[in-house]
Parts: structure tokens; sequence; C-alpha cells
């Protein structure tokens, strides 16, 4: 008997696989026929039913996206109880239609790349790192090495860990391994790891105990303080800013009938990471709880200002 092979899909339904989850997320329980007008490029070039089902069969098999549909609802919905990380799906999917797009535009211009201004080469740097980290996560080896800590500005301090990777975590352009050594949970830059060595003997993965607990801090740090509601109120210019790019998944918007500002609350740890994020915005957001917050980014904020005498 043969194998049965993969769906193969062409950039075009790449993107649609995109489209697709986008749309079930926003709108649950759309018609099989909806669907097909919002994915297809144009009424002249609808996709078909069979085509259809591939992508959906490309998402379960590929990328672990589940698609079902409901009887009782009369429409297609996300399963996410039992789908991959639908976030990091999207992300990835809008990595590879912007690769796409500039691929398809060198070929037609040598001078395409000098339009386009990436951010930095961190991402470029820590590619042989990315792979080695990412095999032996999903083997369940653990890995060896040793890091370069950010924390002393003097000189370099290196240091030999033996880690447990549950999952890699993006955070500000840079990429990070999650996972448990002898001492608890950490968090790696793979740009400050080397000599990488992978081990044999196998460890039970925890990648769904580590989520939830990296899942309530903005950014790496979940031991500055307890889990607590945060409320900030920005100014209004600020608004759709922070609505297309959130603080953290747990944000918000409170106090509705107030439209001279826009306030939100947010359900985590606050950490240093999150009051860096507070600081960027200057004089255009207000912590208004917890009090201790309040008057940590005020002393700071006075520290700077004092800087400038």
């Amino acid at each position: 008997m043969k194998n049965k092979e993969k769906p193969n899909l062409n950039n075009s339904q790449v993107y649609q696989t995109k489209q697709l989850v986008e749309i079930l997320k926003k709108s649950p329980f759309e018609s099989m026929g909806n669907l097909i007008n919002y994915i297809s490029p144009n009424r002249e070039n609808k996709i078909s039913e069979r085509t259809f089902h591939r992508i959906k069969a490309t998402l379960r098999d590929d990328y672990g996206i589940v698609v079902k549909y409901s009887r009782a609802n009369e429409g297609f919905y996300l399963d996410e109880e039992k789908s991959i990380n639908i976030e990091s799906f999207l992300s990835h999917m809008e990595i590879l239609a912007t690769g796409e797009q500039i691929s398809h535009n060198l070929n037609g211009n040598n001078n395409s790349l000098s339009f386009i201004e990436f951010e930095n080469r961190s991402a470029i740097e820590v590619i042989p790192n990315f792979k080695s980290v990412l095999d032996a996560i999903q083997q369940n080896f653990p890995i060896s090495f040793i890091h370069n800590s950010f924390y002393y500005y003097k000189e370099i301090k290196e240091q030999e860990y033996t880690l447990n990777p549950y999952y890699l975590k993006q955070y500000q352009n840079r990429w990070y391994v999650v996972g448990e050594t002898e001492k608890g949970y950490r968090t790696f830059g793979l740009d400050r790891i080397k000599n990488i060595e992978t081990g044999t003997k196998k460890f039970k993965s925890k990648i769904n105990e580590a989520k939830e607990k990296f899942s309530h801090v903005v950014g790496l740090n979940t031991m500055d303080h307890k889990l607590q509601t945060i409320k900030l109120s920005f100014h209004i210019s600020q608004k759709l800013y922070v609505e297309s790019l959130p603080l953290h998944n747990s944000q918000k918007q409170i106090n509705l009938d107030n439209h001279k500002s826009f306030d939100i609350s947010l359900n985590i740890h606050p950490n240093f990471e999150f009051s860096q994020q507070i600081l960027k915005y200057g004089s255009m957001v207000k912590v208004l709880e917890p009090k201790w917050l309040a008057e940590e980014i005020k002393e700071e904020l006075r520290k700077g200002f004092e800087g400038y005498l």
C-alpha cells in the first residue's frame, strides 16, 4: 500500500491558508461558499471545493490547525483545543508571505533589496543555533552550552548550563529558548549561547506547563511580581497604535464612556520588560493601578529628568 502524499500548495494557496485562519478567528461558523469567496483571488478565479479541502488538510497535517464543520451552526470553525498555537501559525505565514513577495520582486528587479530595510542582523546570526535547539526540542533531548550574560557590563560573564528545552520564543526581534535547568525555568537568548552539545537521554516535555508559566508576562521574566491587574490610561492619540499592537494578549479596554483617553487593563506579572514598555510612551501613558507601580514609574521618570539637569 502506497503512503498517502501530503497535499502540496502553491504560493497563492499558502497565503490562502493564512486568510482562512484569520477569517475563522474573526467570524466562526461561515459556510463553505462564503469562505471560498473570501479566500479566492477574485470572482473569475474561484477556488474549487476540492482545493478548499486540500487547504484544510494541509492546515491539519502540516501545521496542526484543525478546522471543523458544525452541523448545529451550519458552518466551519477553528477547533482551538485541538490546534497548535494559532498565533504562532499566523506569524509564520506572515513571514512566508512577505518572503514570497520579496522573492517575486527580486526575480524581476535585481535592485529590489535597495527599497527594503530590515530591522537588524540578529535574526540572521542565530540561524545555526536555532536549528540545533529546535532539533533538540523536537526530539526531547537536553542541551548543554556556554551562555554569555548581558547583566555583567564590565566584562562578559560566561557560564555553562544544561537545559531541557521546551519551546522557542521570539521577543523584540530576538529568539530565546525556554526550558528547565536543575534550578527551575529559564530563558536564554540564542544569540548569546555557543558550543551547543545535544544529549542522548530523553526528557518528558513540559511544554504546556512552560507556556502557561510564561503566558502572563510581557517579555521573559516571570519572577518579579505576583499575578495582578494593571490599569493604564493612554492619550487618545495612541488608541489605534495600542489596539493594533497590544502590550499583552490579556489587554482589554476599560472606561468605555471616557472619550478623552484610551484606558486598558492587563492581567500579568509586572516585570522589568513591562516597565520598559510603559516608559517608552513617556507622557502619553499613566499608570492608574496598582499604586506601587505608578510610584515606581514616576520615580524612573524623575531619575531620567534629573539626568538632564
